[in-house]
């Protein structure tokens, strides 16, 4: 089995991404440290596959925020 083609990825690494989409979540709700926001936000905008992954679970999240009955 190879690995895929990296050369339209942005970056040598699938670890980078492995590390980021680890965090997609922690980054969506805002529970990171302002450093670490930053090393994903750069990967992100680097990275084509990663910011589709994270367009999706923000998607997901915006619903899931949508169907929760709001305090009155």
């Amino acid at each position: 089995m190879s690995l895929p083609d990296m050369s339209s990825h942005g970056h040598d690494s699938m670890d980078e991404c492995v590390q980021a989409l680890s965090q997609v979540h922690a980054f969506l709700h805002h529970e990171l440290l302002e450093a670490d926001a930053t090393v994903i936000r750069h990967h992100l905008h680097a990275c084509e596959r990663c910011m589709e992954n994270f367009e999706i679970e923000s998607t997901i999240s915006e619903m899931i925020q949508r169907c929760q009955p709001t305090s009155s």
